[in-house]
């Protein structure tokens, strides 16, 4: 055939290696692994938390109390943002600018004070129309019995009154506390256009 020849090297000539330690060494790769598999630390996962999305965030997601800082980037110097003292740990953490979250607060401040202002209709217009059944009743039983029914409605009217004095209360604090809110809100702001 030709000048070269070629011939395959026998097992036992040149690789004198026990079969039994090589799959030894296999074996203690994997279980290497599956060691360093179990040690590693998953990160953790904390579940969505409402308190954090809207409005002024009362908790942090990893738990902490959120606080003000100052941003000091070059697009956004001096703006407040509310953040975690936990931020440099590594973990998922709220963030959220400042003048957004007194925004979204305020407008639910209003949302819940228009509720509270439809209630208030709604419960004047049923006194209304309680105080027209005790009426179209106390006319007829004053024909058959005139102190009884008169007490009786006197009692429901009185009653009526002093829950609308309470639930006006009630709406005026939730309106002064949104006007106060509004006021600290055009100070911010006039304070930030000022700097």
């Amino acid at each position: 055939m030709g000048r070269y020849s070629y011939s395959q090297p026998s097992s036992s000539q040149e690789y004198d290696v026990d079969i039994t330690s090589l799959l030894q060494a296999e074996a203690d790769i994997y279980g290497e692994e599956v060691q360093s598999s179990r040690q590693i630390v998953e990160p953790v996962q904390y579940p969505p938390n409402p308190e954090c999305d809207d409005g002024i965030p009362k908790i942090c997601y990893s738990g902490g109390e959120p606080v003000v800082a100052i941003a000091n980037r070059s697009t956004d110097v001096g703006r407040r943002y509310f953040t975690c003292p936990n931020v440099d740990d590594g973990d998922c953490h709220i963030w959220k600018w400042w003048d957004v979250a007194v925004t979204e607060e305020l407008c639910d401040y209003q949302r819940q004070l228009r509720e509270i202002k439809d209630q208030a209709n709604e419960s004047v217009e049923k006194l209304v129309k309680v105080e027209k059944t005790v009426e179209e009743l106390a006319k007829k039983k004053s024909v058959q019995g005139a102190g009884y029914p008169l007490v009786v409605s006197v009692f429901v009217i009185v009653l009526l009154i002093i829950c609308m004095v309470f639930l006006m209360k009630w709406v005026e604090e939730k309106d002064n506390v949104l006007t106060e809110s509004l006021e600290e809100l055009r100070r911010m702001k006039n304070r930030m256009s000022d700097l």
